[in-house]
Parts: structure tokens; sequence; C-alpha cells
């Protein structure tokens, strides 16, 4: 049994208030007797080495048709029934294809005409209403389409009072978060999280004070995923340098898991000038390496990222001097921590160097990886030379590809 320690409960207590009393306000129920899971890193269910191999069955490579849509890269993936929904920033676009890979349709497209925007900076799926939004950013306006045909269905002007970078659909609400404080004077509280108006794009309420839940950070910090998915209507959200994942359900939201130990970055490891928010990209830029160096000369832990649930075990990273893989057992409430993975499912033979897929998503079957087009070259040559094991379904076809194909999609299989 991990025992919850004091300085863990006053953390919870000062990231929970905030969201009490701001939804409270607008009507929705937040509810204060959740159970709360802790993830101690110092535990001592802790080994050195996790296998793919004890967790998936199988690995299928997805080749994805670039006769029609060619993408540079996947910044975001959403699973829906027997489709895969792509978000390519490069190439300005969101795309559907079937989980074999074959392309079905684009939404919408770069313009000023109607169902066209001017950037596509995120995507969500609400698949109560059949829809699919396409955000732009540029314009802070959400594109409506018909997920099925792709046809256009009205757009959506986010209130102007707000900035938004990233968005998710749930119960009814679109879910808007800010990853920096564009407020440089600072005096106003920088939220993280703001839930909004599915029709006429007003703001609700706003989530999650920044000097609370994210340590006082107020600059962008590296990211992949801000949201993940569990089931329908069940998210999770964790961003920047939150050690609380929160969970965003039928109109609550509340803490989900806590991460905890010696080695977790606290709120004394962020510098006074780096409280002070700007809008100057390179300012922010050379304040997220200041820190992340100051955290790996300390052995620091920090960020929480790529998130998914099995079987009521959650897996996630935790960066520090390494990335360390988490196991947690929320029925045993025990945690388990790794230094190192092994992908015996993917190789038969481990190389000494490779780069590292991208994660992407999960659905209730299995997790979903990217290997960019940059990488693609790598991926033959362990091919060519015989690295790669021979349960990897579609083996074959990866030596077809050329610098034109698209990014690969792996598909890990969990085992039943």
């Amino acid at each position: 049994m991990i025992k919850v320690r004091n300085s863990v409960i006053r953390r919870m207590v000062f990231c929970f208030l905030p969201i009490i009393l701001l939804s409270c306000k607008n009507g929705n129920s937040i509810v204060d007797n959740k159970s709360i899971f802790i993830a101690d890193l110092d535990s001592v269910c802790t080994t050195s080495e996790f296998k793919y191999s004890e967790l998936f069955k199988t690995v299928t490579a997805v080749i994805l048709d670039n006769e029609e849509a060619v993408l540079f890269e996947i910044n975001k993936m959403l699973v829906h029934k027997d489709r895969l929904y792509l978000l390519d920033c490069r190439s300005q676009g969101v795309y559907a294809f079937q989980k074999s890979g074959n392309f079905i349709c684009k939404y919408g497209n770069l313009g000023a005409g109607p169902g066209e925007y001017i950037s596509c900076k995120d995507f969500a799926i609400n698949s109560d209403a059949g829809e699919i939004y396409v955000y732009d950013m540029l314009k802070s306006k959400i594109h409506k389409y018909d997920i099925s045909s792709g046809l256009h269905k009205g757009s959506m002007q986010i209130d102007k009072s707000i900035n938004l970078d990233y968005i998710t659909y749930n119960s009814g609400y679109i879910y808007g978060a800010q990853t920096y404080n564009r407020n440089e004077g600072g005096k106003k509280p920088y939220y993280l999280l703001y839930q909004i108006d599915i029709d006429s794009g007003k703001k609700i309420s706003q989530r999650l004070d920044a000097a609370s839940c994210n340590k006082g950070w107020n600059d962008e910090f590296m990211h992949g995923n801000i949201f993940y998915n569990l089931r329908e209507n069940e998210d999770l959200f964790v961003l920047g340098l939150m050690d609380t994942i929160m969970c965003i359900k039928e109109r609550e939201i509340f803490p989900f898991l806590a991460i905890e130990g010696e080695q977790i970055m606290k709120k004394e490891d962020v510098l006074d000038e780096e409280r002070i928010p700007s809008s100057n990209p390179r300012i922010r830029t050379k304040r997220m390496m200041s820190l992340l160096a100051r955290l790996s000369a300390r052995n620091k832990i920090y960020q929480i990222s790529n998130v998914f649930e099995h079987n009521d075990i959650l897996y996630f990273n935790c960066m520090g001097k390494v990335s360390y893989f988490v196991q947690y057992d929320e029925n045993k409430r025990a945690t388990f921590t790794y230094s190192r993975t092994k992908n015996d499912i993917l190789f038969q033979m481990i190389p000494e160097h490779f780069q590292l897929p991208n994660f992407l998503c999960a659905d209730e079957r299995g997790v979903y990886y990217c290997i960019p087009n940059d990488n693609l070259s790598e991926l033959k040559y362990f091919v060519d030379e015989d690295y790669i094991s021979g349960k990897l379904i579609n083996r074959g076809n990866i030596k077809n590809l050329n610098e034109e194909s698209n990014p690969i999609i792996l598909y890990y299989e969990y085992k039943e």
C-alpha cells in the first residue's frame, strides 16, 4: 500500500480548490470524493527494464496511401470506429484513413472561402454529432465538418478573451488548452484549461491556475499530446510541468493521478525571472533550455507524457536524465518504474542506436506510434539487416518505401 504524504495532499488541495470554485459558479458539477491515485516513483517496485512482449503480442506497420494524400509529419492522431484521423501541421490538413492505410478524405482546405481555414493547428472529434472540428488558430475559429462525408457544416468563432493552442471534445463541450502565458504584464492569472460552449464559442469556465498547477511556469514547454482519450467521453489532461493528471469526464474535471518522489521537480526549481511572462519566442526557448539543463544537473524528474491505460493499469513516461517508463496498477495501487524499455516486439536484435517512434494515441486494442519520413531509411536498413522481428506484420512492404512515402504508423496490439 502506498502512503499518501502530507506534501502531496497539500499539492492536491491547492490544485483542486480553484477548480471547485470556478466550476460551481458556472453550473458544472465537480465532485470532491474522487479517488486520487498516487504514483510513488520512489516505491520499492522498481526494476531496470520493461519488455514490450510483456504487454503486446504483435505490431503492425500501417502503410499510409500516398497517391491522393502526401503527409510530411503526423502531429496528432485520433481513432474513431474503423478510421484513423491524422493531423499534419506542415501540410495544414486533417486526413482520414482506413486502418488498413487506404486514404478516405481530407477535411477542408487552406483558403478564405466557406469551409476553408488560414491555419490548421489542431482538431477534435464529436462522436455524438458525427462531426470533426478543425481549429484555425490564426482566426480563433473552429470549423465543423461531417465526419463521414467531409462536408462543411458551419464555423464557430472562439471567445476573443482567451487564447487556445489545442482542443478536444468531451460530453457536449470543447476544452481548449493554453500552453503559455500571453499576458506580459503578468498581473492576470494564467489558466491552462478552458471550457467552451460548442455552439456559441463562448468561454464557460477557466480551470487550473498555472501558479498552483504548473509550478508557476509561464512559458511553453516541450510536449507531444496534451489530451489522452481513455474511452467515450473520458479524457486525461496533463501539460507542461504539471505533476498531476486531470480527468475530464461527463462535465466533471478532477485529479486522476499524481506523481510523487524525492526527485520530482518542485516550484522552487523555477527561477523568479522565468515566472515573468514573455511573448518573445526566443526568450521562452532560452528559458526552457536553461530550466532543462538545471533539472538535468539536479537529477530532477518532470513532465508526464505518452499516457495510456489497459486493464486498469496506467502507463506513462516521465522525463529526467533518462526517460522513465511508469506502470501504475490502479487496483493494487502499486507503482513500477523502468529506466529503459526493450522493444522485443519490433526488433529481434536490438540496434545500438535507433530513433524512438513517436507516441500517437491508444484505443481499446492497442497503442499507435509513428515513424516520421526522415527515419524511414533507418527502418528499411533494419529490415535489410534482419534486425526487425518476424512479429512485424507488413514487414515486407517496408522495402518498397522511398523519400516520397508517408510516415509509417506502428500499431502494437495488446495481449488478450
